[in-house]
């Protein structure tokens, strides 16, 4: 049951963010919904953990491994309404980089296009960002039927 409420969660993140890009509010609450939808991407770990000490350590392995791929949605998405809020988290992303030794100024332009925030950053935040939701739509699909087809499966209810 755990597992389907984490599914659900998921899918529900990533179908917001979906909406989010089709209809952008005109009230200006899309910076909420970013917010919002970044702080539940940063929820998921610590509950995949602990769905994975409940029920299967697969699980905690999995939220591990998935951890940069979590933050790199969590902060790509920060950026893309590009207001204040967006500018100050991809000075604190930039100047974080900046600090690591030796590949510092790669890990810039690779992130964030360059040594300073401009508007190549935005695009490659809007790239990075809708292909972990793309990559995570898939994933989760095809996890869901892996999970539908092994209840099936233990059921007896399809013959191998």
């Amino acid at each position: 049951m755990g597992e389907w409420l984490f599914a659900g969660f998921i899918a529900t993140l990533l179908c917001l963010d979906l909406l989010l890009l089709v209809v952008t509010p005109p009230d200006g609450s899309a910076e909420l919904l970013r917010v919002l939808l970044a702080v539940g991407a940063g929820v998921t770990v610590p509950l995949g953990i602990i769905l994975g000490v409940m029920y299967r350590p697969v699980y905690t392995v999995g939220c591990l491994l998935a951890l940069p791929v979590v933050v790199v949605y969590a902060v790509s998405g920060l950026l893309l309404p590009w207001n204040q809020l967006a500018f100050y988290t991809g000075q604190q992303v930039l100047d974080g980089l900046l600090a690591v030794p030796i590949f510092g100024e790669q890990l810039t332009t690779i992130f964030l296009g360059g040594p300073e925030l401009s508007q190549r950053s935005l695009r490659l935040a809007f790239r990075y960002h809708y292909a972990i939701v793309g990559i995570g739509l898939v994933g989760l699909i095809v996890a869901l039927g892996v999970g539908i087809y092994g209840q099936y499966v233990t059921r007896g209810l399809v013959h191998e």
